[in-house]
């Protein structure tokens, strides 16, 4: 074979079999190469910016869940408390191995992009398009359907106060001063399409997306989207992942 190397250390290789040795020894790691050392091995470190690649998730084994689901659903014979309900609905999606995240929590960690806009968006899966309406004392509502009259209202996402350690800024009247108003307080951006291998059953508005939003009003960041179920005000299953390809993003750009 013609001689080739590591692309991490350098190392050369003379043969395969001296290739295949390199692979199996640093199997999982990295074998970076130091100043004054000869392949000393390192834990490879992947940096990861996307908000959305940092989405902390809560995991229970699922064993455990299992139990814990059957306590839940004994109990629920008896007694008609919602939290009871919600942890019921949270094990029997964590026995089925998903991952578990609080919608608030990961949104305010995703922070805000350079104009004070919400750098993750979620939305229900069956929309084409999203509103982010900003809020009092940092806070805002992500709102499925357009209209005074909207029968989807109670499916919007409504953040709680402080989400976002900011104030808004206010419409300035004639002399300069402040309004009451909220400046640029509403905005939109398209919801990416679910690619046919994570379809899933029944109707669409029964599911919701999480996605990176790296300028609102263009489309969607290509970046791992989230198909989520929705449990109660703030949790969520995660189903899945992907990412966005440019012919998704293509069509996207054409649905009104």
């Amino acid at each position: 074979m013609r001689k080739s190397k590591c692309l991490t250390c350098g190392s050369i290789f003379k043969s395969k079999t001296d290739k295949k040795k390199h692979k199996q020894e640093y199997l999982n790691r990295s074998c970076k190469k130091l100043k004054g050392g000869e392949g000393e091995v390192e834990e490879k470190k992947i940096e990861r910016k996307s908000p959305i690649q940092k989405v902390e998730t809560i995991v229970i084994p699922e064993k455990q869940a299992e139990e814990e689901w059957k306590k839940y659903c004994k109990l629920l014979r008896t007694r008609k408390d919602k939290h009871l309900e919600i942890m019921k609905k949270s094990m029997y999606f964590a026995k089925q191995g998903k991952k578990l995240i609080n919608v608030y929590d990961v949104i305010q960690k995703g922070g805000l992009n350079k104009n004070r806009e919400p750098r993750l968006a979620i939305a229900r899966a069956d929309i084409n398009e999203v509103r982010f309406v900003k809020q009092d004392t940092g806070s805002g509502q992500f709102c499925m359907e357009h209209g005074s009259y909207r029968s989807g209202w109670n499916t919007d996402v409504h953040l709680p106060q402080k989400t976002f350690k900011t104030q808004w800024e206010r419409n300035l009247k004639a002399d300069g001063t402040p309004d009451w108003g909220i400046k640029n307080n509403e905005f939109k951006t398209k919801v990416p399409l679910i690619p046919a291998d994570l379809m899933p059953e029944g109707e669409l508005k029964n599911y919701y997306i999480l996605w990176e939003v790296k300028e609102w009003e263009q489309l969607p960041e290509t970046k791992d989207p989230f198909l989520l179920k929705r449990i109660s005000e703030n949790m969520f299953a995660v189903l899945g992942a992907w990412d966005v390809t440019e012919l998704e993003r293509a069509i996207i750009g054409g649905l009104n």
